[in-house]
């Protein structure tokens, strides 16, 4: 089984990445198509990481869509048309064109009428030894369901640890390239938003999966990223700019997030998420560029606009903006 830990999510991502790429696994068949289905594993990010975006070239990872996916899910929706606007062919997952069935938080907050989340707060706040909080996303009509969107992530275990809350959560089949990333920021800001609540510090992050695999489509995008990301990279990107604390956007109402009313918002969110309202206007690259906050998290922004089609011309003027 794969096991990795580390103080760094980007770090462990690449290492994910080249397990997939390296290991001598058998290519299968799946409804989605050619497979490497590398079986368990297990990875941990200490409480050292405080943004969990994966800072790696090539790999048009979309932050301004992670935040936004939190903010839909912390607010119980199972609404398509926020994660549409991010990601134009979302509905591919709907059943009906408008609601999206394993919906995270509508799960967490609707499933049963039960809102999950608020019942681990207090319960954590009742007796922080209590090993018994566990929220659930799977139901049992899941079972044999035809629907396009059956969660992959199925539970989510909660305990506080010397006054750390520890998040596991439990997964069933996770996509090494497009999910993995995303599961671990949208998990790690509920960690934050259920710590805070109950007024203690993030402990760590894991993440189970009993299913880690790589479709065979994007195994030579995974090649590329390996090729163009080492360790000492990585470093020296959170040596050139400022680090940000991706805790604090929790804190920001999240409906006027996602009824992008980015005006009522503080920075860096503020400029960060209407950096991408300029692009996706215009396409105007170098405007957006300019209103990105000069730091880890607009440097996140950078990388995803650094991988869309005629952006050579703006290659190094993120960096030229930071000096």
């Amino acid at each position: 089984m794969i096991t990795i830990t580390g103080d760094n999510f980007s770090e462990i991502y690449l290492k994910l990445l080249n397990e997939a790429v390296t290991q001598e696994v058998k290519v299968t068949n799946s409804r989605n198509g050619p497979v490497k289905d590398l079986g368990p594993a297990y990875f941990e990010i200490t409480n050292h990481d405080l943004i969990r975006l994966p800072f790696l070239k090539k790999r048009a990872f979309n932050p301004f869509f992670a935040l936004n996916e939190f903010s839909w899910i912390i607010s119980g929706s199972n609404d398509l048309r926020p994660l549409n606007y991010f990601i134009n062919d979302y509905d591919k997952y709907s059943d009906d064109g408008f609601t999206l069935n394993g919906a995270y938080g509508h799960r967490l907050r609707e499933l049963n009428r039960i809102d999950q989340i608020e019942k681990a707060i207090k319960l954590l706040q009742e007796d922080n030894s209590t090993r018994r909080v566990v929220l659930t996303m799977w139901h049992i009509n899941d079972l044999g369901s035809s629907s396009k969107d059956i969660p992959c992530n199925i539970s989510i275990m909660l305990k506080i640890r010397n006054n750390l809350l520890d998040m596991t959560v439990i997964n069933r089949s996770n996509d090494l390239y497009f999910g993995v990333p995303y599961n671990v920021v949208v998990f790690y800001l509920l960690q934050c938003y259920i710590a805070k609540k109950i007024g203690c510090n993030i402990g760590s992050q894991r993440h189970f999966t009993d299913s880690l695999h790589l479709y065979t489509k994007h195994l030579e995008k995974a090649e590329v990223i390996i090729k163009n990301n080492d360790i000492d990279k990585i470093n020296s990107v959170f040596e050139q700019f400022e680090k940000v604390d991706l805790s604090t956007y929790v804190d920001e109402n999240q409906e006027h997030i996602l009824n992008r009313e980015y005006e009522k918002i503080k920075n860096p969110y503020k400029d960060f998420l209407f950096s991408y309202e300029i692009y996706k206007a215009d396409r105007n690259y170098c405007q957006a560029i300019d209103i990105l906050p000069k730091n880890l998290l607009g440097y996140s922004g950078y990388l995803w606009f650094s991988e869309k089609s005629n952006f050579e011309s703006f290659e190094n003027y993120f960096y030229l903006k930071n000096k």
